[in-house]
């Protein structure tokens, strides 16, 4: 004789009951409306930096529209204001930290290498602007006096 065995009051679906999914339909996923359909208003102006770096991630890449929350349509227009803004500078193309810590001695032939002037590595005290003034200038004091080595 085969018994059958009980689970109780657990559901067949194979979860828990309680507080691990058992719920549905508690948060509904609110839908973004277009900042700019909603509010008639607002223009988007290459001129206005403030507005535009909201749509311009941390990396310096303009957001897409699932990020932004826009509309096709004002996401061109958009994405064109801020290559606008770009172009005349009034934004930057690339964010201001990598600015600062940027390859600065890879390529350029007119500036020495650092090892060779004897700079410590770039991420000393003195500026990177310093730096190159310094070596510069010994570069300068080697060729004009080429004995004092």
């Amino acid at each position: 004789m085969v018994v059958a065995r009980s689970f109780g009051s657990r559901p067949q679906s194979g979860r828990p009951a309680g507080r691990f999914g058992g719920g549905r339909g508690r948060f509904q996923a609110r839908r973004k409306v277009c900042a700019f359909c909603a509010d008639k208003n607002i223009t988007i102006d290459y001129k206005d930096t403030a507005r535009l770096s909201r749509y311009i991630s941390e990396r310096g890449k303009i957001n897409p529209r699932r990020r932004s929350g826009t509309c096709a349509r004002h996401q061109r227009v958009l994405a064109t204001a801020i290559k606008q803004a770009r172009t005349i500078a009034l934004l930057p193309f690339v964010p201001e930290h990598i600015r600062l810590a940027g390859s600065f001695w890879t390529m350029s032939p007119a500036v020495p290498k650092a090892a060779e002037t004897g700079i410590e590595n770039k991420s000393t005290v003195m500026p990177v602007q310093d730096q190159v003034q310094t070596a510069v200038e010994e570069t300068v004091d080697i060729v004009v006096n080429p004995s004092q080595e």
